[in-house]
Order: structure tokens, then C-alpha cells, then sequence
């Protein structure tokens, strides 16, 4: 297999493009107001091509780079090493977001719908392993089921490795299949970021519209509480591990990334970066093995944007219907905090959804958490910034500690 992937896009200008538009956007939406809402089916077209090309792009890209790999020890060692990476920032991420808003108290006076607690779901780890296991192929990619299309490309690509031991033309030929699908949806992928500025005003105009009507008050204080937590975490925890585990320079990490940070900023979509996180990964010098293998993934699972939304937001939701948190509280939010965040969709608006199912988790009516879906736009692009900086820090990581085959004179030019 070559070291280059089947097709690269080629972004050109298209991050400015993106970022003028989103700036242009907003300021229609404050000047407009209300009847902008007019045009947000143009930002919705670009959130559905968004969900029909993520799903095979995920599942292609990743039983490509598996079924290349001829060393499923190497595999194993690429999937182990950025486990500690995701565990630790994921824990970082949602500690650093509970202390804010305990400091903060954003949800202090504030009179919700349903006041009334009722009692916590009981989440099991067999619950949790049974949404990875994929029942119905056609299922998980109608609704956009990222685990298990991830679970389901692993499979896939060990699968055909395996064949090809006895059976080397079956598996030259499948590669050459894969590559030649992966081709096809990049490409269709390069025709939708086309549309990118278009879909891009929109959206931010109905951000700036909805942020217009709900931005006063414990929902402002809930944002600011966010930012800072994020700003924590994208400039004071990812440096620390930049300069003390991965030991590269930050700012030439933030250069050799900022088009893949612009488009995570511009899109409010992990998995519509991804194609310009691994373009930026390869010219930063990490390898093809890690890069193709662990970004996909990590565009579903680490979340650690995401992470600090569900807490922030769920603990939002216990200050203002007074309730009591005790160490189970606390420990139960971490771990759904953590957990939840993976099983939020790379797409924009998948960790609100998921805050709304962790505060009924924890015992929060649904009807005291549907606020979230309308507050989360204002926080969502700076969320998934968050979320696609740090999947090539984790990679950067395995690459140059683990396989060993990180390129630093690429790195440094």
C-alpha cells in the first residue's frame, strides 16, 4: 500500500472561505435577527450531505488502513497507545469543566420545567457494549451509529488481512476496491465543502439569532463558563502534554493544524474535518499507519470539547432545580461525562443530544434538559475545535512513541 491515502483534498483558500463566512453569518444574524431563520435550510442541506458522506468515510477509511497493516501486533500496540492519551484528556477535560461550573454557578436562580427529579437509569457496561455491537448493517449507517461503524470497520479490516494470508489476490483485489471507494467519497466530499461557505452562513445566521434570544442571564454565564473551561484546556492542559509528553513546540503544532482547527471551527463537524485533520497529520509528519488508523477514531471517541459540554450542562440542570450533589453524583457525571462524549456523533449538535440523554441519566427530566439543544450552537464550534486539536496531539503521541516512525524534520520545515 502506498503511503499516500487514495485521494487529498486539496483545501486551498476554502478555511478562509469558511472562517469569512462564518463571521459574515453571525453578523447578518445579529443585524437580521428572527427572519434569518429563513434561510436555514441552505445550512441544513450542509449539515445532511454532512451525515450521508460521514458514515462510509469512517468505515472506508479505517478498514483501508486496517486491512493494509500486515501487523496486527502493530495494531494492537497503535489502539493501546493512544488509549492512555484519550483516557487521561477525556478525565481533564470534564474535571476541568465541573470546576468552572461549580465556581461559576451558572444555574443558580434559574426556574426550569419539571423541577422534579425522578430516578437515574442505570447504566451497565453490558448496555454500553451492546451499542458497539452492530445488529443491522444498513441500521447503523442510516442513523449514523458511529461505534458500531467503527466496531464494524475493524472487523472488516482484520478480516480481509487474514484472507490475504492465504489468498493474496483477494485481498490485493479489495484493497484496490477500498481505495477506489475512498477515492469516490472524497471526492464527493470535495464537491460538499464546495458548498461549505454557503451552508456555513447559514448556520452561524441562525446561531447569532438563536444566541440573540437566549444569551442574557445564567445561559450567558453557562457559556462563558465553557470558554473558559475550553480556553483551559486548548491552551494550558494540550500544551502541557505537547511539551511534556509529545515534546514539540505548540506553536508550530497550532501552524502545522490550523487548517483542520479553522474547518472544525467553521463546520461544527469532526468528521467533516477529518479528511484536513489527516491531510495536516501526513505534512506534520505522522505516519500513515497512525494517521489513518487512529483519527478516524478519534474524531468519534475523543471528545474532550464534548466532555466539558455534557458536564457543564448537566451540572447547569442540577443548580437550577436546587438538587444535591453528593460523591455518587459527582463520580456518575464523570464517567457519563466521559463516556457520553463518545457516543456523540462528529456531526454539529451530537453532544447536546447527548447531555440531554446523561441529565435524564442522572435523574433530570427531559423536560427541564431541552434547553440544551437550543443553547448548545453557541458553544458548538469552539466545542469541535476543541475535539479535532487534540485527536492528532493523541496521534502525534503514538507515533512518535510507540510505532516509532514520526517524521520530525517534516515536523519542523
Amino acid at each position: 500500500m502506498s503511503s499516500e491515502l487514495p485521494f487529498q483534498i486539496r483545501l486551498g483558500r476554502r478555511p478562509i472561505l469558511l472562517l469569512v463566512a462564518s463571521i459574515l453569518g453571525l453578523v447578518t444574524g445579529i443585524i437580521v435577527g428572527e427572519p434569518v431563520r429563513n434561510i436555514a435550510i441552505l445550512g441544513d442541506i450542509y449539515v445532511s450531505l454532512l451525515k450521508f458522506i460521514v458514515g462510509p468515510l469512517v468505515f472506508l477509511c479505517i478498514a483501508w488502513a486496517v486491512m493494509g497493516m500486515g501487523d496486527l501486533f502493530k495494531l494492537g500496540k497503535i489502539f493501546l497507545g493512544f488509549l492512555p492519551y484519550w483516557i487521561f484528556m477525556g478525565f481533564i477535560s470534564v474535571a476541568t469543566a465541573y470546576a468552572i461550573g461549580v465556581a461559576l454557578k451558572p444555574g443558580e436562580g434559574v426556574q426550569l420545567p419539571g423541577g422534579q427529579a425522578v430516578s437515574p437509569v442505570t447504566l451497565t457496561i453490558a448496555d454500553y457494549v451492546k451499542n458497539i455491537i452492530p445488529s443491522n448493517v444498513v441500521d447503523m449507517f442510516l442513523n449514523l451509529k458511529m461505534l458500531q461503524i467503527i466496531f464494524a470497520a475493524i472487523l472488516t479490516g482484520i478480516a480481509v488481512g487474514l484472507v490475504g494470508r492465504t489468498n493474496p489476490e483477494v485481498k490485493g483485489f479489495l484493497t484496490k476496491l477500498f481505495e477506489s471507494l475512498i477515492a469516490v467519497v472524497y471526492k464527493l466530499l470535495d464537491l460538499i465543502l464546495w458548498y461549505g461557505p454557503i451552508g456555513v452562513f447559514a448556520l452561524m445566521a441562525n446561531v447569532a439569532a438563536v444566541v440573540g434570544v437566549i444569551a442574557v442571564g445564567a445561559f450567558t454565564k453557562l457559556v462563558l463558563a465553557f470558554y473558559i473551561s475550553g480556553l483551559l484546556v486548548l491552551f494550558v492542559f494540550q500544551p502541557l502534554v505537547m511539551i511534556l509528553v509529545a515534546r514539540v513546540n505548540p506553536l508550530r503544532f497550532w501552524k502545522k493544524f490550523y487548517p483542520a482547527m479553522i474547518t472544525a471551527l467553521s463546520t461544527a463537524s469532526s468528521n467533516a474535518t477529518l479528511p484536513v485533520t489527516i491531510n495536516c497529520a501526513l505534512e506534520a509528519g505522522i505516519s500513515k499507519d497512525v494517521a489513518t488508523v487512529i483519527l478516524p477514531i478519534a474524531a468519534t471517541i475523543n471528545m474532550q470539547g464534548a466532555c466539558a459540554t455534557i458536564t457543564l450542562f448537566t451540572l447547569f440542570a442540577f443548580q437550577a432545580l436546587g438538587l444535591p450533589i453528593g460523591f455518587a453524583e459527582i463520580l456518575t457525571l464523570a464517567v457519563l461525562g466521559f463516556l457520553g462524549a463518545t457516543a456523540a456523533a462528529g456531526v454539529p449538535g451530537g453532544a447536546a443530544i447527548v447531555a440531554v440523554a446523561t441529565a435524564v441519566a442522572l435523574g433530570i427530566p427531559v423536560e427541564a434538559a431541552g434547553w440544551m439543544i437550543g443553547v448548545h450552537p453557541a458553544v458548538d464550534p469552539f466545542e469541535t475545535m476543541i475535539n479535532v486539536t487534540g485527536d492528532p496531539l493523541g496521534a502525534l503521541i503514538v507515533s512518535k512513541h510507540v510505532t516509532k516512525d514520526f517524521d520530525e524534520e517534516r515536523f519542523r520545515k
